[in-house]
């Protein structure tokens, strides 16, 4: 059986270069797709959802990635709970369903502060496609390595300070950043 840290590090070198200007190729879509997924099974959230509620995905602004993440992610479930993609519409509760991981593409500018601020001490999963992310306020950023594939920074204190509690096997995968614990 292949671990999820295997799995994480087989990720790792999936995608190719490109120019930070360059539009995304859907193959680092469909990388950072399936680590977002790895995300859910490595964080551990600190109040359960009820049995059969969505696990859910909120995507911040129009980004072209929410397509492929829902394309990547259908019929998956994470911890028996089915996964849905939706769109963030600025508030922390989608309805009846609870946010676990709000995800923020590149090119929403000032929505970056303002979905931050939306869901702040609250137990949600913060992922942006920028590299700043994480100075930001932002919990996890992706980047681009040197070698050309995905990696992410991960800001310890941010998450803990929401009560959600990541894995060592993501931890090993991350660059930490922010302050000592």
């Amino acid at each position: 059986m292949v671990t999820r840290a295997v799995m994480a590090a087989v990720l790792l070198s999936a995608a190719p270069a490109r120019p930070a200007s360059a539009p995304v190729p859907r193959e680092e879509y469909e990388v950072k797709a399936a680590f977002l997924y790895h995300f859910a099974h490595l964080v551990e959230w600190p109040a359960p959802t009820l049995p059969g509620e969505p696990f859910v995905i909120a995507v911040v602004g129009h980004d072209p990635f929410a397509a492929t993440l829902e394309q990547v992610l259908a019929g998956k479930s994470v911890r028996g709970q089915p996964v849905h993609v939706e769109p963030f519409d600025g508030a922390a509760d989608q309805g009846d369903a609870r946010i676990h991981v709000l995800f923020v593409g590149h090119g929403v500018g000032d929505h970056v502060r303002q979905a931050l601020a939306a869901v702040a001490g609250q137990p949600i999963l913060t992922v942006g496609d920028d590299a700043k992310f994480t100075d930001r306020g932002g919990m996890i950023a992706f980047r681009i390595t040197s070698a050309g594939r995905v990696a992410f920074d991960i800001s310890l204190q941010r998450a803990e300070q929401t009560g959600l509690r990541m894995s060592s096997q993501l931890l090993k995968l991350a660059r930490i950043v922010g302050p000592a614990r």
